[in-house]
């Protein structure tokens, strides 16, 4: 638990024992806003304010699960908002490689009513209303939550920021694409219901924030690993146009998670619900939510992260063309951040390898083009294949990202690179580098010396990171060595020490070039 969670937590605790009397002294009052359903009260610790557990929309419980959201219901009186709402429905985390507890525990119950959102405002604001962060976690599509440790915004809002965090229905409940869902929608289609809870909760934060002290006008997405394939998805959903003026995609790539088209989405739905002897979506919506989430097929590890069974579908409405072959259609016309860490390999692959393993590796991704990219990546030897394990995942993320910008460049928005190179410290520090979300605590400043033995150095780069991407968020002109990506030989910005500096985006050109001409041949670089 983080040193600022721990504060909210035990304000909690004090807050709780004076309202149910076990304390003499008279409990003070908690900030309190009125948002459009109602009075909320919050808590406020370290000089920033946290509205905590917000329903954005109605429980999507019963006949609602596998519907569009709906706006909440309004309360009367005043709803606490001092602890955070149930995670949605998913798998039990288990931390696994260099993802330990703070990366994974969503510290939280479990539950299908979990469409909630967290707020973080500075207690002392200003008359100049604030930029806005919207914060959607990663995990696959299918775990995580709003309320993981390292996402607890507290110290980004104290910069100078209103800082949102967002649950999302996940996995089956957010994905599923089915005939019979189709048919019973408005919108004659399904398997987006996650995609259109993000627009729903974007929905609410234009509506409400300006009562936190924020601008409604002035509201950055900001995501990693899925949550960055979501803000690719809703920079080209049209439902979401107008909802947000800037976006950064944090190991993201450029090609989100190769998003199935509805057809085969409803197809490959179909055939699970009717493996698992499901009759209707009349008897799924009937079964408990523990019974729905234990639907699922077996899937084979062996050869890396297999596609995702359930992600953004490309249905024609909510999600209208695949972010890996959108070219320049973007419904939403704003400059973005993107970038990757230096070992995100881990995450396309096992974090050490054997040549025969590489070569396998390589052959069950790349197919008929595996030729040119095993002589592109030595692997003679242990040391050689895991370096080049390491690298070609990286490469790839990096691949997509130029091509993505330079698709982005046509319609006329900039997208400014990065690599971010700092090892993270730990036990592993030596074995999985700067690895796949690695990152994200230094956005959010929460290095907690309980979780890994972080220094004074990496508090300085936690700042300047923090400092850059608010500025972004501000509308402000990024510093040099910024630039967007553009030309032959694009450079993105190293991240990882301070002052940060220009690099070339793929070290070996050559590299970049295998990747564009197996594009070029029907070749997909989507993250899974």
């Amino acid at each position: 638990m983080s040193k600022s969670l721990a504060g909210w937590r035990a304000a909690l605790v004090l807050a709780l024992g004076a309202w149910l009397g076990a304390s003499a002294v008279a409990a003070e009052a908690g900030p309190r806003v009125r948002v459009a359903q109602g009075r909320i009260e919050g808590i406020t610790h370290d000089g920033v304010d946290a509205f905590l557990g917000i329903p954005y929309a109605r429980p999507p419980v019963g006949e609602q699960r596998w519907r569009a959201p709906e706006a909440p219901a309004p309360w009367t009186g005043v709803r606490p908002a001092r602890a955070v709402g149930a995670a949605c429905m998913q798998d039990a985390p288990r931390p696994w490689g260099p993802f330990t507890t703070e990366f994974v525990d969503v510290q939280a119950p479990l539950s299908e009513d979990c469409l909630f959102l967290n707020v973080w405002t500075p207690h002392a604001r200003g008359p100049r209303p604030l930029p806005v962060i919207v914060w959607i976690h990663g995990g696959g599509f299918g775990s995580g939550a709003a309320s993981v440790p390292i996402y607890d915004g507290a110290r980004l809002a104290s910069r100078g920021a209103v800082v949102v965090g967002i649950n999302y229905r996940l996995g089956i409940f957010g994905f599923l694409a089915h005939p019979e869902l189709s048919a019973e929608s408005p919108l004659r289609v399904s398997g987006n219901y996650g995609l259109l809870d993000m627009i729903a909760a974007l929905r609410w934060v234009r509506a409400n924030v300006s009562r936190f002290g924020g601008r409604s006008d002035q509201v950055t997405i900001a995501g990693q690993s899925a949550g960055a394939a979501a803000v690719l998805d809703l920079l080209a959903a049209p439902d979401a146009r107008g909802l947000f003026s800037a976006a950064i995609a944090m190991s993201g790539a450029g090609m989100g998670v190769g998003a199935l088209p509805l057809a085969d989405a409803q197809a490959q739905g179909a055939a699970l619900v009717r493996e698992a002897g499901i009759a209707s979506v009349s008897e799924l919506r009937q079964l408990p939510a523990d019974k729905v989430l234990a639907i699922r097929p077996r899937v084979d590890m062996s050869a890396g992260m297999p596609r995702l069974l359930f992600a953004p579908v490309v249905d024609g409405r909510v999600l209208p063309h695949d972010v890996e072959a959108t070219g320049d259609r973007f419904a939403s016309a704003v400059p973005v951040i993107s970038g990757y860490m230096a070992d995100e390999g881990f995450v396309m692959g096992p974090p050490s390898a054997t040549p025969a393993s590489f070569e396998a590796h390589v052959r069950q991704r790349y197919g008929a083009a595996a030729e040119r990219f095993l002589a592109a990546y030595p692997h003679a030897d242990e040391a050689q294949a895991t370096r080049s394990m390491r690298e070609i995942g990286r490469d790839r993320y990096m691949a997509s990202l130029v091509m993505w910008a330079q698709r982005r460049a046509h319609a006329g928005q900039a997208v400014y690179g990065y690599l971010y190179s700092r090892a993270i410290p730990g036990p592993d520090a030596q074995r999985f580098g700067a690895f796949h979300t690695g990152e994200v605590p230094y956005l959010f400043g929460t290095l907690d010396e309980r979780w890994r033995p972080y220094g004074e150095a990496d508090r300085r780069v936690s700042a300047a990171l923090q400092q850059q991407w608010l500025a972004f968020a501000r509308g402000e002109r990024l510093p040099s060595p910024w630039a967007p990506l553009q030309g032959d030989e694009p450079r993105v910005t190293e991240l990882g020490e301070v002052p940060p500096t220009p690099v070339t985006a793929i070290s070996d050109p050559s590299r970049l070039q295998v990747f564009l001409d197996y594009v070029a041949a029907g070749g997909r670089l989507s993250m899974f």
